[in-house]
């Protein structure tokens, strides 16, 4: 499985970042061929979730599945490190953690889960919760 990170902001650890895949992957049973992250400025991925879900907003993660759903993955995650540290300060939480967050909610997205209503949305929350205690176990 290859994971390529593309314009890594300074600070974030690549190592950590693809352990991070990894686990949420292997957690959820399911196997990849490649999964590609890529960083973008604020502006850049508003324009992307208006292009591709009609929606005019600012967004820390858009995540696009490539593959059919009965193959292995073969992914992108877009994030906008931007976006991330302000939600780091809306959610006072410290940003390293944020990320961790946000990366975790675009590999669920690849696995197949969905956010678009309450339920769904409550669910993925408990799953990044599942999976940010994981990383805080491994990093410990």
């Amino acid at each position: 499985m290859e994971i390529d990170i593309i314009d890594t902001p300074a600070g974030v650890d690549n190592t950590l970042f693809k352990a991070c895949v990894l686990e949420v992957l292997a957690g959820e049973h399911k196997t990849s061929e490649y999964v590609n992250i890529i960083f973008l400025g604020r502006d850049d991925l508003r324009l992307m979730k208006n292009e591709y879900f009609k929606k005019d907003v600012y967004t820390d993660v858009i995540a696009f599945n490539l593959n059919d759903p009965d193959e292995n993955i073969e992914g992108e995650i877009y994030l906008s490190y931007e976006q991330i540290i302000d939600n780091a300060k809306t959610y006072e939480t410290i940003p390293s953690e944020e990320l961790n967050r946000v990366l975790i909610h675009g590999c669920l997205h690849l696995c197949g889960y969905e956010d678009n209503t309450l339920t769904l949305k409550a669910q993925m929350t408990e799953l990044e919760n599942h999976y940010m205690a994981k990383q805080k176990d491994l990093n410990n």
